[in-house]
This record gives C-alpha cells, sequence and structure tokens, in this order.
C-alpha cells in the first residue's frame, strides 16, 4: 500500500480544503530551455533556470469540502501571488517532511460517491516569475 499524503489548499486567508492522497504526483518542469545545436557541432543551451511544478492526484473528500470547493472555484478568486495556493503538504514515509507555501492555481473535478463523500481529481499548477 502506499504512504498517504495530505495536501491542505487555502483558497483566501485561513479558509482551507485537505485532501488525503496516496497517489501524489509532482511533475516537475523546467521552462523556457532552449537548446540549439549549430552546424559547426556546438550546442548551446539558453536556460533561465524557471521550474515550475504541477501537483496532480486523487482523493477523497466530504461532502462539505466538496461544496466549499465548488463555490469557491465557481467564485472569483483574486490571484494575487499569495492565494490561492497550498499551504502545506504533508509527505509521509520513513521520514514525514513538509512543503510550504506554494502559489498555485486550482483545476479540480469532483464525483459523488455517495453517502455524503466525493472524490476529487486535482491538478495544482504553480506559479512562476
Amino acid at each position: 500500500m502506499a504512504n498517504e499524503s495530505q495536501i491542505i489548499y487555502e483558497y483566501t486567508n485561513g479558509n482551507t480544503v485537505e485532501i488525503k492522497t496516496n497517489d501524489l504526483s509532482i511533475d516537475m518542469q523546467r521552462l523556457y530551455v532552449n537548446v540549439v545545436a549549430r552546424p559547426d557541432g556546438k550546442i548551446y543551451v539558453d536556460d533561465p533556470g524557471i521550474v515550475q511544478r504541477v501537483f496532480s492526484g486523487t482523493g477523497t473528500i466530504s461532502g462539505a469540502d466538496a461544496n466549499e470547493l465548488h463555490d469557491v472555484q465557481n467564485a472569483s478568486i483574486t490571484f494575487d501571488g499569495t492565494y490561492p495556493r497550498i499551504q502545506k503538504i504533508y509527505w509521509e514515509g520513513s521520514v514525514p517532511t513538509t512543503e510550504t507555501n506554494i502559489s498555485v492555481t486550482g483545476h479540480f473535478i469532483l464525483s459523488d460517491l455517495g453517502n455524503e463523500y466525493w472524490n476529487v481529481q486535482y491538478t495544482l499548477t504553480e506559479y512562476t516569475d
């Protein structure tokens, strides 16, 4: 069985939704890297060093949290570089670690599981400068 992680998504100051997941995936993309091979055989690399992380996976949340996500994602969130954000990620394993305050844009797909629980598929894309 996979280790369980927890993502705390904070959409405005102090308002959070917690998603527990055992399939957290982090895609790390090096943006704007340009590799050019010249006719003389030399290779030139232009790398501004901008890295973007995309956090994705699935989890189960309560009906109250699903309603909160629905209401918030359909309302106008002011993307100001502070919110929304991943307030905290707890990685479980032999040594639990955390990652904090990552400004993101969120994409959520909710599916009703019944008994007031919802399956959530999430994709949280980090802001980059």
